[in-house]
């Protein structure tokens, strides 16, 4: 059993872990003891190959034109069951509202488990290790991260998946975070436009995708903690995992090392010198002694620096 899916299972008591085929009215009884990977079961392999729904009186040791031939004869089966008898495990377990299997249940080719189990894997990674030994001007910026020039950060994770957040130097531009609206698992996202929106008090923002490709997780958390986005950008704040089209033509315009080191301390510059006036020296963060900087420039804040239009509160 892969270790992901035996994670899952702990958190699903027997009494709700009932053998698809009991649902579907094809055998009485069964408990599923490996987790709804059907594949590996050998009542599945004989529901799906074997004489004992399909071909009563064969041969103990079909050929493979007879296995092909019970093969289709078992999808014509299965095409023919009623909706109530194509429940997904995930439905029967209640993590899911609604689903029906259209896969013979077959569920290691269904999209629909990869992306429950992708996200769950995602999920695992809230505190995730950074080295916050680097910093400029009190702004943090790890190592292995690359970055967007709309201050979105891409870090690649095991199996070539991207999480992407937005930097520090980025959320302190923004100043306090209000709420975040995520995408939905499943949806796709475009290097350079919207992949989420966060809410502040003078208005709603789209942080900009630093890469493109299907949106395998999100951080629910933020729905209810939106200042994790503040508190801890390039760990419990992350925003999405996006599984990449193609990765390494996906990072090849990102900011990384030295780069990405020269261009944070350029941002920097510029908003000294947009806020101070002649490039004036001094520790960025004393803004802060002026509560109102941030509203006097907010429009050029989201324009220039995060390539995005804030859209006012009415």
């Amino acid at each position: 059993m892969s270790e992901k899916r035996a994670k899952k299972s702990k958190l699903i008591p027997t009494s709700a872990r009932q053998c698809v085929w009991v649902d579907a009215g094809v055998i009485s009884y069964k408990i599923c003891t490996l987790n709804y990977e059907c594949e590996r079961c050998s009542l599945h392999q004989a529901l799906v190959d074997g004489p004992v729904l399909v071909q009563p009186h064969a041969s103990p040791s079909p050929n493979r034109a007879e296995v092909e031939k019970r093969r289709a004869e078992f999808e014509e089966f299965f095409k023919k069951l009623p909706a109530s008898a194509r429940k997904c495990h995930y439905m029967l377990t209640g993590e899911v509202s609604y689903k029906l299997c259209i896969n013979g249940f077959n569920c290691a080719n269904c999209s629909i488990q990869q992306m429950i189990e992708d996200s769950a894997e995602a999920e695992t990674g809230w505190d995730l290790p950074v080295d916050d030994s680097r910093s400029i001007e009190g702004f943090r910026l790890p190592q292995g991260m690359h970055h967007h020039r709309g201050h979105t950060w891409a870090r690649v994770e095991h199996g070539g998946d991207i999480r992407v957040g937005l930097d520090d130097f980025g959320q302190w531009l923004l100043g306090s975070v209000q709420g975040v609206r995520l995408p939905d698992p499943g949806e796709t996202v475009f290097e350079g436009t919207p992949a989420c929106e966060i809410r502040l008090d003078t208005g709603r923002l789209g942080l900009l995708a630093p890469v493109s490709g299907r949106v395998i997780a999100t951080n629910e958390r933020l729905l209810e903690q939106p200042g994790l986005v503040n508190e801890s950008p390039y760990t419990n704040g992350w925003l999405l995992m996006v599984k990449p089209f193609d990765l390494p033509s996906e990072l090849v315009n990102l900011l990384y090392g030295g780069r990405a080191r020269r261009w944070i301390e350029q941002e920097i510059g510029r908003v000294r010198e947009k806020v101070n006036g002649n490039g004036r020296q001094g520790n960025i963060h004393e803004l802060e002694k002026d509560a109102t900087w941030r509203e006097d420039i907010i429009d050029e804040i989201a324009g220039e620096f995060l390539l995005a239009k804030l859209k006012k509160v009415a």
